[in-house]
């Protein structure tokens, strides 16, 4: 079993930042207003996209070559914008707020994935396919 996307810089950057900010605003009760409102929300796709790659990877006959294509990362990222930023501030109006950026943040999330991660495992794959 290996961990080819775990191992990626991007996304081990995004866990631990993530993780951190979780433990500080939690534990610690303190919160920037900015970070609070839009860290996560940036480092959303990377994180589950990288989670979810690594799962598959590990199931999927192709393993480390497996990669996510630009089709698979946009409806991520719609379906997290739907969810999170339509559907759930209607029904949950204590918790959850709309806000436009946030579906900005997780198309850059998204775009950054798909640049930085899917792209070179994708080439990778490719020139496998070369040499065969």
């Amino acid at each position: 079993m290996t961990f080819q996307t775990l191992k990626n810089p991007l996304v081990y950057i995004t866990m631990i930042l993530f993780l951190t900010n979780q433990m500080i605003e939690n534990w610690l009760s303190f919160t920037v207003p900015v970070i609070h409102a839009y860290l996560d929300d940036l480092l959303c796709m990377p994180v589950i996209l990288g989670l979810s790659t690594q799962i598959i990877q590990w199931i999927h006959p192709l393993r480390d070559l497996y990669h996510l294509d630009k089709k698979a990362i946009t409806i991520v990222v719609l379906f997290y914008s739907i969810l999170f930023e339509g559907i759930l501030p209607m029904v949950e109006l204590s918790t959850y707020t709309a806000d436009w950026i946030d579906v900005i943040l997780y198309s850059l999330g998204g775009f950054t994935y798909y640049n930085l991660i899917s792209k070179k495992v994708k080439r990778d794959y490719l020139a496998l396919l070369y040499k065969l």
